[in-house]
């Protein structure tokens, strides 16, 4: 008696929240003038195509669909715009080295410089049994 009581109320109650992350066709204007503020890209693009396609659809289900399309292209724009201006607002210091590309990714690599050791899943490195080159120092056998 007690779950079927909580399961009527996790109903009546998660209800109000689930028609909150409902769109709606009236949405429209709303995510016209999001999306005007976006930076152009292709994800911009994207969801401005749909959106067009929400503008011309001749039925509020083919709306519904087409705006959750202009709504995942509009997010990943927005956050491509945060990453780009996170970048561009640490400047690099004046007379400051480019940073360095490094390819060491692992613990065991940093330690033995640009060499990536063995692990369970890449047996075909240095210190793995699947490896067939000269011994690398800092690799231990793992098998």
């Amino acid at each position: 008696m007690r779950a079927v009581f909580v399961l009527a109320v996790t109903v009546l109650f998660a209800a109000p929240a689930f028609a909150a992350d409902q769109i709606e066709c009236s949405q429209i204007p709303h995510a016209q003038s999001f999306i005007d503020g976006l930076k152009p890209g292709p994800n911009t693009k994207a969801a401005q195509a749909h959106l067009d396609a929400a503008k011309n659809a001749k039925s509020d289900k083919e709306c519904v669909a087409e705006l959750g399309k202009v709504n995942y292209y509009a997010k990943r724009s927005a956050a491509a715009d945060a990453r780009a201006a996170k970048g561009a607002a640490a400047p690099a210091a004046p007379n400051a080295a480019p940073p360095k590309k490094s390819k060491v990714k692992t613990a065991k690599a940093k330690a033995v410089g640009a060499v990536q050791c063995a692990d369970t899943l890449h047996q075909d490195r240095p210190g793995g049994s699947d490896y067939k080159g000269k011994p690398v120092a800092g690799c231990k056998r793992l098998m």
